[in-house]
């Protein structure tokens, strides 16, 4: 599986019609809002999600970046790992 990136989402499959995304948008210079993670019945419950949301928290750490989780999937995983949730806003 090839996580692939381009603005404001992360992505598994062909760009024009992905089978998995989670959708990002900067709120300001340091702060991202998660707001969209979705996965279709192809590929549910092989771990995609949870590869989109490894290499979307790697890009905040390595941009040393904040987090505002509306994505209640993000949410979910930051809160999970105590260093993760202290880049949460």
């Amino acid at each position: 599986m090839k996580i692939k990136h381009t603005d404001g989402r992360f992505y598994v499959g062909d760009v024009n019609a992905p089978d998995a995304v989670l959708d990002y948008r900067f709120i300001d210079d340091k702060t991202v809002q998660a707001y969209h993670t979705e996965t279709t019945e192809a590929v549910r419950g092989q771990g995609v999600a949870g590869a989109l949301f490894e290499a979307f928290i790697n890009y905040v750490v390595d941009h040393d970046l904040r987090v505002r989780a509306d994505c209640s999937y993000v949410d979910k995983k930051m809160k999970e790992d105590d260093v993760y949730a202290m880049r949460m806003v």
